[in-house]
């Protein structure tokens, strides 16, 4: 755990959060606190979010990007420097829970994904509080984050992450510039046969893995839907992505008891 602690001193102020989450009891959890001299964040969870992420095995981590989107999971012993400050770029470098006051007014546009009122009601603030100056760096930062998280997942071949990102993020920017950027992305999928069809076939790979299999024969039946999806898909990106999901339901079938 010390590289935790180290990574959490050295990027803290940079945009990363670390915390941990249990489901041990208080007494238990803060002895191995105080034992291992953990000095980062840690909440409690019974079990719900560990379920919902897939969690099968502990310890396991979780990096979660700027955009509220994992970006990597594995042991804690794989979160390094080289990979925490891959996905640094439009991270919050104040956690909005320290925004408070009129500030508020900032923090809610921001979650409500109306980055244009969140500009202006720190541009308000501004008037009176130099927070207000910094707010509206934070908000477009994350905002010139975002944007450039949708054209390079465009461009590797994510198809429905940039449509589906750019259309959310569209409602949130009447009057900013990055919003001819953002509806440039949504136009150009609608418009490109080649991509609405590479699009089509990540929503039937979603569409197949919607429900985790229970049993063998399940996994069976999700892995042979994937084969045939994958035909004619082969070195693309979601060509990866069915390869990728195959692998998993395989080493989950070798897990399950029938």
């Amino acid at each position: 755990m010390p590289h935790l602690n180290e990574l959490d001193e050295k990027y803290r102020d940079k945009g990363l959060t670390v915390l941990a989450l249990t489901s041990e009891g208080v007494d238990r959890t803060e002895a191995w606190i105080k034992a291992k001299g953990a000095e980062f964040a840690y909440a409690y969870d019974p079990g719900g979010l560990a379920r919902q992420l897939g969690v099968r095995g502990i310890p396991a981590s979780f990096l979660v990007g700027p955009d509220g989107k994992i970006v990597w999971q594995g042991h804690p012993s794989g979160v390094n420097d080289a990979l925490v400050t891959q996905h640094l770029e439009g991270a919050i470098t104040k956690p909005l829970y320290e925004w408070d006051g009129d500030a508020k007014k900032i923090k809610k546009a921001f979650l409500d994904g109306d980055f244009g009122k969140a500009l202006a009601e720190a541009a308000k603030l501004a008037a009176d509080d130099p927070f207000g100056e910094e707010a509206a760096k934070i908000v477009r930062r994350v905002l010139e984050g975002r944007v450039g998280s949708l054209t390079a997942a465009l461009e590797k071949g994510d198809v429905l992450t940039a449509y589906e990102g750019a259309k959310a993020l569209a409602k949130g920017l009447k009057g900013l510039p990055e919003e001819e950027a953002v509806d440039a992305i949504v136009t150009r999928i609608s418009k490109d046969k080649d991509l609405k069809a590479q699009m089509k076939v990540q929503e039937k790979l979603l569409k197949i893995t919607a429900e985790e299999p229970r049993r063998k024969k399940d996994c069976d039946e999700q892995m042979d839907d994937l084969k045939r999806l994958l035909k004619g898909h082969e070195g693309t990106f979601v060509g990866a992505q069915i390869e990728a999901k195959v692998l998993e339901l395989f080493q989950l079938k070798g897990r399950l008891q029938y």
